[in-house]
């Protein structure tokens, strides 16, 4: 298993290609060699890849917005060439209702999975805590997970939003073993009521067991781990170095 920096936790740094650089630069120095391309506010593929390789990272994979995988495929297609990575990601998607809602959703999916896998690429769904409500019963991602193709879609396991949504990361990792090539690493913290702490913290300063996620992930065939911090209390890039390290110092990846 690879380490990542997810650029999200770094967004508001992003707005130029100056500040991109600089942005990718600094996670470079703190020792990450990829990045997860997510939330920059200034994109632009040709630089943003000049950038990576004159700082030697790679790419894990990306969050791309559904409206532009679905219906820009081909130059999203040649981005993700660009960058060397299969993995096409969609950062956020609405909660689904019902069946019906799911099925629509699917057939777009499906529509974009067989174009990006006719291309030898995959997409990848991100959750957050919504798509663990049930509709009848069942988990809205499991749903999503038995009805579309495992060869052709898989999941960005978010573990913070699975714990956040009262499910086990070790057990929801086994559940969708083979089908999360890219995890997402971040920590949660019991917080007071009034305190401005985030709930969301470094790795090491929450309460998630990540010795045995991190054994989980490798047993599931877990190719990435990005870390990301939504929010930060403080410097991000001190959050993405203090994650970086307590891994480094205390995971077998």
């Amino acid at each position: 298993m690879k380490l990542a920096a997810q650029m999200f936790t770094v967004r508001e740094f992003t707005a130029s290609e100056k500040e991109v650089a600089e942005t990718v630069r600094r996670i470079r120095k703190i020792g990450y060699d990829a990045v997860q391309i997510s939330g920059l506010k200034h994109y632009e593929p040709k630089s943003l890849k000049k950038i990576l390789d004159e700082n030697g990272m790679t790419v894990c994979a990306t969050h791309t917005p559904f409206d532009r995988i679905l219906n820009d495929t081909e130059a999203v297609i040649d981005e993700h060439r660009l960058f060397g990575t299969k993995y096409v990601g969609i950062g956020w998607y609405e909660r689904q209702k019902s069946f019906e809602e799911c099925d629509r959703t699917l057939k777009n999916f499906a529509a974009a999975a067989d174009k990006l896998a006719a291309a030898g690429m995959k997409l990848l769904y991100h959750n957050h805590e919504h798509e663990f409500i049930k509709i009848d019963g069942v988990r809205t991602l499991d749903y999503i997970r038995d009805n579309t193709d495992p060869d052709k879609f898989g999941f960005i396991a978010d573990l913070y939003w699975v714990q956040f949504a009262g499910e086990s990361p070790l057990r929801f990792i086994k559940e969708y073993a083979g089908r999360i090539p890219v995890v997402h690493f971040k920590d949660m913290r019991a917080v007071e009521r009034d305190s401005k702490l985030t709930r969301i913290s470094e790795i090491g300063n929450g309460n998630m067991d990540y010795v045995s996620v991190c054994d989980a992930c490798k047993s599931a065939g877990v190719e990435w781990a990005a870390i990301e911090q939504d929010f930060c209390d403080g410097d991000p890039f001190e959050s993405l170095k203090e994650s970086y390290e307590y891994v480094k110092n205390n995971l077998t990846l």
